[in-house]
């Protein structure tokens, strides 16, 4: 006789299918949290009078007392990478919570803005200043995949507005 209660019991899912049911606001939000350590150990240093600690490279330094590292109004790089963090992570949740396309679409477009931006910067770092900055390198690199996850997403999800128009013709 066989022994039911062992049928009875389900399989536990697979690790690539609870990482699959992650909604992906959730790893936006995640990636905006890291960005904004990143840029928040960056802002809270510079403003403070203090250098980045960027152990055997060195060059943190060098950007953080450039004249690219300030470029609106003498405010460091830094603090614009905070609220765009803070807005990023904002529409994130947002967007998890209520579902609404458009909260995507907005994090895509500033994560989009933010990229161009970071793209500027790692010119400046390389050609310009002819120093690089781990910290930067980091939350440019935050930034980065954050704008691949909305552009995945993005793509792989169906316009809301347009599913709407097709049902009613």
């Amino acid at each position: 006789m066989a022994d039911k209660s062992k049928a009875a019991i389900p399989a536990q899912p697979s690790m690539w299918r609870r990482i699959r049911g992650i909604h992906p606001a959730l790893v936006l939000a995640t990636l905006d949290l890291i960005g904004l350590g990143i840029a928040s150990y960056l802002s809270i240093t510079e403003l403070s009078g203090g250098t980045p600690t960027c152990g055997p490279i060195h060059g943190c330094e060098d950007v953080a007392h450039s004249v690219y590292s300030r470029p609106f109004f003498n405010i460091p790089v830094a603090v614009y990478g905070v609220f765009l963090s803070i807005t990023l992570f904002t529409l994130a949740i947002a967007w998890w919570r209520t579902g609404n396309y458009k909260l995507l679409l907005l994090h895509y477009g500033l994560s989009l803005i933010g990229v161009a931006f970071e793209g500027w910067f790692q010119f400046a770092q390389i050609f310009l200043i002819k120093a690089v900055c781990i910290w930067c390198e980091s939350y440019g690199l935050s930034l980065v995949i954050r704008f691949l996850v909305a552009l995945w997403v993005y793509l792989r999800t169906p316009n809301p507005d347009s599913i709407a128009a097709e049902e009613l013709g």
